[in-house]
């Protein structure tokens, strides 16, 4: 099951509540931002902007705030 902690987001400007990818389809969004070279590169180091008030699902590296440039969102679902 995903964990969620607290971390700065870029996006909303302040720390906010954060998930990790819940499925094989977040999972391969990131190994495809992340131009990773194996199909099964560990990505569970991205997290996910959990903010409620506002959809933001901005992804983060659980070390860099700002791993993309420009940031980039987690797609909703299909």
């Amino acid at each position: 099951m995903p964990r969620e902690m607290t971390y700065p987001c870029c996006t909303c400007g302040s720390d906010q509540p954060h998930r990790q990818p819940r499925d094989d389809r977040e999972r391969d969004i990131i190994r495809e931002l992340t131009h990773a070279r194996t199909p099964h590169a560990y990505v569970d180091d991205y997290w996910i902007c959990g903010r409620t008030d506002y959809d933001c699902r901005n992804i983060r590296h659980a070390w860099r705030v700002k791993p993309f440039d420009p940031p980039r969102k987690m797609p909703e679902p299909d």
